[in-house]
């Protein structure tokens, strides 16, 4: 059911072309977006169940610097729309670069 498993990244929503985590194993890849490195970033202490509060806090600073593209030699896809990508995922930029649960 590899199929079921997202692809989306869990900070920036950009479309990742593999899974960040497949269980309890990370990919180890970056995401070119939000640069965030799984199985680094997020390893959490080894327990998933924080993975969460880590994602909330990368999302809101990569935010905060503007939703810059952080990919290093690799240009944003064609017509990239940072506030989109954010609303794959259920969270969209906010007045004063607050983000919040749609």
């Amino acid at each position: 059911m590899d199929s079921m498993i997202s692809q989306l990244c869990p900070v920036c929503g950009y479309e990742l072309g593999f899974p960040p985590w497949k269980g309890e194993s990370a990919s180890d890849e970056i995401s070119p977006c939000c640069f965030i490195q799984f199985g680094y970033d997020d390893w959490a202490k080894g327990r998933p169940e924080f993975r969460k509060e880590i994602y909330d806090a990368w999302r809101k600073n990569w935010i905060s610097e503007g939703l810059k593209w952080r990919g290093k030699g690799q240009k944003p896809p064609h017509g990239w729309n940072p506030i989109q990508q954010l609303a794959t995922i259920g969270t969209a930029k906010g007045e004063n670069n607050r983000t919040r649960q749609i």
